[in-house]
């Protein structure tokens, strides 16, 4: 291998002729590209942040609404919960007073048709005595004089 000084004079000169040239005609768009390009990848960096700052707002604010109708649904919940309950108790209490009334209505409705039952079984009574008496005696006995025996008689029965 052999230097050859005048391969090497004319390879410097061709490098600093070139250089010259890209130095005035094309260092100064290289560098507005390169400009440009650095511009354009801090705009997108910073909407880039921009947009993680909005979409953390966003989180955050979905995140509040989220607990908040949590926190609306339980207080519905426990809402429906006292008024089924007050409504139950609504429902047993007149369920009871409805019971008792139905009791009350038929004790008297007892004691209405026993009234009955006595006063059916008096009048029998005083008609099998008229018609036992007349038996016995072989002649009608008057009804008011067999009435007030009757009564003398039950109330005799009564106090035994």
């Amino acid at each position: 291998m052999r230097f050859d000084t005048g391969l090497m004079f004319w390879t410097w000169v061709t490098f600093l002729v070139v250089l010259v040239i890209l130095g005035t005609k094309a260092w100064k768009p290289m560098m507005n590209a390169l400009e440009k390009r650095e511009a354009f990848i801090k705009d997108s960096l910073a909407q880039a942040n921009e947009a993680r700052l909005e979409a953390e707002r966003v989180a955050k604010a979905y995140d509040e609404m989220v607990a908040k109708a949590r926190r609306e649904a339980q207080e519905i919940v426990a809402a429906g919960k006292t008024t089924a309950e007050k409504l139950k108790a609504d429902i047993l209490d007149e369920a009871k007073a409805k019971a008792d009334a139905l009791l009350v209505q038929a004790g008297r409705q007892i004691d209405s048709e026993r009234d009955k039952a006595i006063a059916e079984i008096r009048n029998q009574i005083v008609d099998l005595s008229l018609f036992a008496a007349a038996k016995v005696i072989g002649k009608a006995v008057s009804k008011e004089d067999n009435e007030r025996l009757i009564n003398e008689t039950l109330q005799e029965i009564g106090q035994s």
